[in-house]
């Protein structure tokens, strides 16, 4: 089994930035501004695991299905073939 977590805080754009300076780097034409909530976290948790017949999504403590779980099914196609892994995952 593989396992990754990730926390990723709440970022509200208070001015944002437009255009591109340089494409090549990515750098932005003019500066943007941002500020970052405390305390509005949220933790995803990404376990790939050969006993998984199908991905499984699991959102504030309920098993998704339809269009929620193809999405992230999409997004989790793209990591495994970049990874080169053939195992279904659990997300929660």
């Amino acid at each position: 089994m593989r396992r990754a977590v990730a926390e990723a805080r709440a970022n509200i754009a208070l001015i944002k930035y437009w255009g591109k300076r340089d494409r090549v780097l990515n750098l932005p034409a003019n500066s943007s501004l941002s500020l970052t909530l405390d305390g509005m976290t949220t933790r995803t948790t990404v376990c790939f695991d050969s006993a998984l017949a199908a991905d499984r999504l699991i959102l504030g403590g309920e098993e998704q299905v339809g269009e929620a779980l193809r999405r992230v099914t999409g997004f989790l196609d793209l990591v495994r073939g970049l990874a080169k892994l053939d195992l279904r995952a659990h997300i929660e």
